[in-house]
């Protein structure tokens, strides 16, 4: 099993995947995986995707961030800041 702390590195390639490949296409999450490397499984892409959602829903509902394992702010890349739009699940 792949270790559960994500580098800021795995975090950057997991957002650049995630904006190629999207959710909603069959086998999206080992695509995903694969740019991702460190050997992250397409499980562990989809716990860090619902993780982000969880959290991204939380700040918006003005609860904060969860303890979770990401590097960076709310797992993105932009300071935390989602431009209005909530990630595809």
């Amino acid at each position: 099993m792949a270790s559960a702390a994500w580098s800021e590195s795995e975090n950057k390639k997991f957002e650049r995947a995630l904006a190629a490949y999207g959710t909603d296409e069959p086998g999206c999450w080992g695509r995903i995986a694969t740019d991702v490397g460190g050997g992250k499984t397409a499980d562990d892409v989809k716990r860090h995707y619902d993780q982000l959602v969880d959290d991204l829903l939380r700040i918006e509902a003005g609860g904060g961030r969860t303890n979770s394992n990401r590097g960076g702010t709310a797992g993105t890349s932009n300071g935390g800041e989602n431009n209005g739009r909530r990630p595809q699940t």
